[in-house]
């Protein structure tokens, strides 16, 4: 079973102070595994765990293939072989790159990136940082990210 927690940090412009800052850093990066947070889709092949925030309102996209691979915004996990890739920026003409093997251990990834949103007739940049964390296990334990350190941490 592949268990994923997605933590979304937002802000926008006005939230930039180093009071803000140090608010965002204290913030955790990891969670327990727990319901209701925590849901099983895909025939119990997956879990997903969200936390923090989400401004936009489903921000996160996901889709399991015919080839028995999932995909979550910028990462796809093959549920067979466990290796896990990396898609670049939206804009980038570069390929996807593989970035770990979940069968050595849980993996935490790391990226910001910002947005350009509409609302109430103004634009405005949304900054964003996600942190990713991942694992393959039999049987899903709530302390599958608190219990032990990642294998790896992987920074875009």
């Amino acid at each position: 079973m592949l268990v994923v927690q997605v933590v979304l940090k937002q802000w926008d412009k006005g939230q930039r102070s180093a009071e803000d800052v140090s608010a965002r850093a204290a913030m955790p990066t990891r969670y327990p595994v727990i319901s209701p947070d925590a849901q099983y889709l895909f025939d119990h092949k997956v879990v997903i765990d969200q936390h923090g925030d989400n401004i936009m309102k489903n921000r996160l996209r996901y889709e399991s293939t015919d080839d028995n691979k999932f995909i979550i915004d910028r990462f796809g996990f093959d549920l067979n072989s466990q290796d896990v890739v990396h898609f670049p920026q939206p804009d980038s003409m570069l390929p996807p790159s593989h970035i770990a093997n979940l069968s050595q251990g849980w993996i935490q990834c790391h990226y910001e990136w910002r947005y350009k949103v509409f609302e109430g007739g103004l634009y405005y940049w949304l900054y964003e940082q996600l942190t990713l964390n991942a694992a393959s296990v039999e049987n899903l334990i709530e302390d599958v990210f608190t219990g032990s350190e990642p294998a790896q941490v992987i920074a875009f």
